[in-house]
């Protein structure tokens, strides 16, 4: 009959939504086969080979390492291919300091939103639960991969999307940047230790929040002892005395920088 919608089809059931795009899972994939030095510094990196290597197409791979280039991961481009950029002090201390910046005022953000019940802190513990099962069977890129989802998940309980697509910017960098001999940790549990330290503190301020200034003082600690290779015991402080003596001589009334 004229006029009579036709009726629709069932569809077959959609597949699991992934959380990223398949040019976003091969970006991600490089960016840790560089921070477990699978690809090295100056490494050339071939379009057609690693599509094979990963059994996809060259579009996907193509667009992945678009990406990595605008990120600076990658240099070169064009006729000339892509090479792996080599992580100076320089460029290492850029991305820590943009770090500090965006994860104080996501971290800001994200407390609120645990208190109003806008997200739920106990993922953090998701992510915690994954470093102990990376330690406990000696894999230091699980912990990699484990470290980074904790912070993510502050960037996506902080709902602040601006700054969110910053961090995830940098994210990558920050992976890379964690494997580096210098920064490495013979002592996996070390990196579990250290972000239950931080859960704990973050817990705290979402129950009795203090001034503004105090949780830039809670990562700085935290992301310096990333920065300081450990092997001491559990019972050795999360924190180093000169942390300690600089936390407690800050002023309450300082305020956040940006």
């Amino acid at each position: 009959m004229a006029g009579t919608p036709a009726s629709i089809p069932s569809a077959p059931r959609f597949p699991d939504i992934r959380r990223e795009s398949l040019p976003e899972a091969i970006a991600n994939s490089i960016a840790e086969a560089i921070a477990v030095r699978r690809l090295g510094a100056d490494e050339r990196i071939v379009e057609t080979t690693l599509a094979l290597k990963m059994g996809v197409s060259r579009v996907p791979v193509r667009e992945a390492l678009k990406v990595l280039h605008t990120q600076g991961i990658l240099l070169g481009g064009g006729h000339r291919g892509f090479r792996v950029a080599s992580f100076s002090p320089k460029m290492i201390q850029s991305v820590q300091e943009a770090r500090i910046d965006l994860e104080t005022l996501l971290l800001r953000d994200a407390i609120a939103a645990w208190q109003t019940g806008e997200a739920d802190p106990a993922e953090l513990d998701g992510a915690i639960a994954t470093m102990r099962a990376a330690a406990h069977a000696g894999d230091s890129q699980g912990i990699l991969r484990a470290d980074v989802e904790f912070h993510r998940v502050i960037c996506e309980a902080a709902h602040n999307a601006i700054i969110g697509t910053l961090w995830n910017t940098i994210a990558r960098h920050v992976l890379i940047i964690l494997n580096l001999a210098r920064f490495r940790d013979i002592d996996l549990w070390v990196v579990v230790r250290r972000h239950e330290a931080l859960r704990d503190q973050i817990l705290a301020q979402v129950k009795d929040p203090g001034p503004p200034g105090d949780l830039r003082i809670i990562l700085e600690a935290h992301f310096l002892s990333e920065r300081t290779p450990q092997t001491a015991p559990p019972s050795t402080p999360i924190l180093s005395e000169p942390v300690r003596r600089r936390a407690s001589h800050r002023r309450p009334s300082d305020k956040i920088r940006s």
